[in-house]
Parts: C-alpha cells; structure tokens; sequence
C-alpha cells in the first residue's frame, strides 16, 4: 500500500537549507516574495512538529526539567505563529529568524520522531 507524505513538510536536508536561509535572512535580505515563502515554510514545520512534541509532554513526567523545556518551546512556537510578516524587509527578516529558532528548538526536540 503506498503511503503518502505530506509535501509540505521538509525533508531533513530541506529543513537544514530553510533554518540556513531564515537565519541568514537580515544579511542577505530576501525580497518580500521570497520571504513570504519562507515564512510559509517556516510556519509549516511549526505545524508539523508542534503535535510530535505535545506528545512527547504527554509522557513526560510533569515538572521535570525535560517537560520544562518543550512546555516553553511550545509556548514560544504558538507565540511565533500568532505573529505576522512585517512588510518592512529588516523587521520580517527579524520576523523569521525567530521563527526558524522555534522550528529548530521544537526539531531538537522532536529528534526521530520527524
């Protein structure tokens, strides 16, 4: 039976050039096209990697410092998606490299399980 994958998901090597480029975005300065891509993507791997975490919280014993440290991840990840792209191209590349450090923090976490 064939499975199916997401195809917005990001393949490990993928996530790595989509960390790399966020985070090189307030030197380099995408162009608004290109940062409304990124973010999207960006955006994307929260979704994704969101539940796989929550998950691991579930098992977690509350109050250690393992369910500490993705209980504020996840906080710091909702909070990055209830925020928008500024139009301005310093203040959204800002605006992603703080999204990809919630993707890499909830990926660190997430380990073989994305």
């Amino acid at each position: 039976m064939p499975t199916t994958q997401d195809p917005t998901a990001a393949t490990p090597d993928g996530l790595h050039e989509l960390l790399g480029e966020a985070f090189a975005a307030p030197r380099e300065r995408p162009d608004l096209k290109r940062r409304t891509e990124l973010d999207l993507g960006l955006r994307n791997e929260l979704r994704r990697l969101i539940p796989l975490v929550q998950a691991q919280i579930d098992r977690i014993n509350h109050g250690t410092r393992a369910w500490y440290s993705r209980d504020k991840a996840l906080y710091d990840a909702h909070d990055e998606l209830k925020q928008g792209l500024s139009p301005s191209p310093l203040a959204g590349c800002l605006r992603l490299t703080a999204l990809a450090r919630s993707v890499r923090a909830l990926d660190q976490f997430a380990g073989g399980e994305s």
